[in-house]
């Protein structure tokens, strides 16, 4: 068993899918967590223009 931390490489899904999580459990997410889900919101902002992020964002918000 090996011990100290480890690495995991997340794919663009799957950190569009937790970033999602995350927006829509916002006001119970713990203080510890914050910092990740700012890093997620971050990858998705990197990775579409501004106009497309905000309609993923709102695209999924409005389906639920």
């Amino acid at each position: 068993m090996k011990t100290g931390t480890g690495e995991y490489r997340f794919s663009l899904h799957e950190i569009k899918q937790l970033a999602l999580f995350f927006r829509k459990h916002e006001d119970s997410l713990p203080e510890e967590l914050q910092n990740f889900f700012s890093f997620l919101e971050s990858c998705i902002y990197n990775s579409m223009t501004i106009e497309e992020a905000e309609r993923f964002f709102n695209e999924d918000f409005n389906e639920k």
